[in-house]
């Protein structure tokens, strides 16, 4: 399984999600890690780690996918 992160700068917020999750946009376009956008993870681990590492103040997980 696959997860995704978003990066919302403007609103400083990290939200977590799972690759089914209909949030996840079907195709991104381009992320830029100090922009915001979407990224992909391998696992859960990695995402969770990037999550604390994306440098915003509210880390949420999707309320939709409740990964």
């Amino acid at each position: 399984m696959v997860y995704w992160i978003h990066i919302a700068r403007a609103i400083d917020r990290v939200t977590l999600h799972r690759d089914r999750c209909s949030e996840v946009p079907s195709s991104v376009s381009s992320s830029d890690f100090w922009e915001g956008g979407w990224f992909d993870y391998p696992d859960k681990e990695r995402a969770l780690a990037a999550m604390e590492m994306a440098g915003t103040s509210d880390e949420r997980k999707c309320a939709l996918c409740k990964p």
